[in-house]
């Protein structure tokens, strides 16, 4: 394991500079795409802003502008990130541009922790590289939209960086955290739980003698438990079906209101929901979308299996669980059954740290352009409407 670096190399030897270029870049190329679209453009805000109001967006200004609302579909987000934004609000009183600045904090801190967490494990080569990889790949762009990626991922990555330094009730509440702001926070219960054990040796006889060690593991739940505690309470939201394990995930876990959005969506065994998908995609009936985020998919899946020997276990394990949770995540949509796919897997970024690890770079620049030149193509499909993230 590589010495933990001086707490300044995180924030002078981050890529903070390449951040920020697709920071701006981001809103020139979103602005472009608007103009080209002939969309009538009312004001400058409407040309700075108005590229990033549709889709999950409109959800989240909706929550910031008017809280959570019984049988509204938002009721299927988680709070956090909202809740940030909406206490921005109240002072600048404009719900997107308040979620756009969360997000534009939290992609620059992502930035500095993504690259610390990598220096566990890399030299600072490979950190910046590891972490130019993540910021460059085409979905990422999602941390800089009004969506829950850049919160929810530098909340995981602090509590991937607090486990390695083996503080397992800091690394639990910021899991817990995670879980307060999507979903997929839960699965960050499996490292905690492994790293743990870890510590204990893997002695099952150590592990017994000492059980209230794995305590911090239940802060994770605990984050859900209160999310699905609010909804019952606050918004009505919360109707036990324990009928089957469909019903009982729509009913409690995700909300009822899901079905607003994809009306056939549903969670299968990952296998099954592969094979319905490529008897779909085999059709040729579908948008054009849902072949690219297959694609971009199965990169992903081959980046991580290229990388598998240079992760960390506790790595491999989360990696491994997300992946399979967004494989069997079915939207059902004729248009296509896997709306959104790369985006479930971006919580699987530390494969970019086994890649950089993995393979020699020899020319990363030219590598991190074309990625960056990718990821604007997909920004210009999401603003068009042709993509969705």
């Amino acid at each position: 394991m590589k010495p933990l670096p001086r707490k300044l190399d995180s924030i002078t030897e981050a890529p903070i500079g390449l951040w920020l270029l697709l920071r701006l870049s981001s809103i020139v190329v979103a602005s472009l795409a608007l103009i080209s679209s002939l969309h009538a453009i009312p004001s400058v805000r409407g040309l700075l802003l108005g590229p990033w109001y549709s889709y999950d967006a409109e959800y989240y200004v909706r929550i910031v502008s008017n809280g959570y609302r019984a049988g509204d579909s938002t009721s299927g987000f988680h709070p956090l990130y909202p809740w940030l934004a909406r206490g921005l609000f109240f002072v600048i009183h404009d719900p997107l541009l308040s979620l756009l600045i969360v997000s534009s904090v939290a992609g620059a801190l992502l930035t500095i922790t993504f690259y610390k967490l990598a220096r566990f494990d890399a030299d600072r080569n490979e950190a910046w590289i590891a972490t130019a990889l993540f910021l460059c790949w085409p979905v990422t762009i999602a941390i800089f939209g009004p969506y829950t990626e850049a919160t929810h991922l530098v909340l995981a990555t602090l509590c991937f960086i607090n486990l390695r330094l083996k503080r397992f009730w800091v690394a639990g509440l910021f899991g817990g955290l995670v879980a307060l702001t999507r979903q997929h926070g839960i699965f960050l219960s499996i490292p905690i739980a492994w790293e743990i054990w870890e510590a204990q040796n893997r002695d099952w006889r150590q592990a017994l003698k000492s059980l209230h060690q794995f305590l911090p593991v239940l802060l994770v739940p605990a984050g859900y438990a209160l999310w699905i505690l609010y909804r019952a309470f606050a918004i009505n939201d919360v109707s036990p079906d324990f009928s089957s394990p469909q019903r009982f995930i729509f009913s409690v876990m995700v909300s009822p209101t899901a079905y607003q959005v994809y009306k056939e969506q549903q969670f299968m065994l990952p296998w099954m929901a592969v094979w319905k998908a490529m008897k779909a995609l085999a059709g040729g009936h579908l948008h054009w979308s849902a072949y690219g985020d297959v694609f971009l998919a199965a990169l992903f899946i081959a980046a991580f299996i290229f990388s598998w020997r240079y992760l960390r276990l506790s790595y491999r394990l989360y990696v491994l669980a997300i992946l399979l949770v967004a494989l069997s995540y079915h939207t059902g949509a004729q248009i296509n059954p896997y709306i959104s796919l790369p985006r479930h897997m971006l919580p699987a970024c530390l494969i970019f740290i086994g890649v950089a690890l993995r393979y020699k770079f020899q020319r990363p620049k030219f590598i991190i352009l074309m990625l960056a030149i990718c990821q604007a193509l997909y920004l210009c499909c999401f603003v068009w409407e042709s993509w969705v993230l």
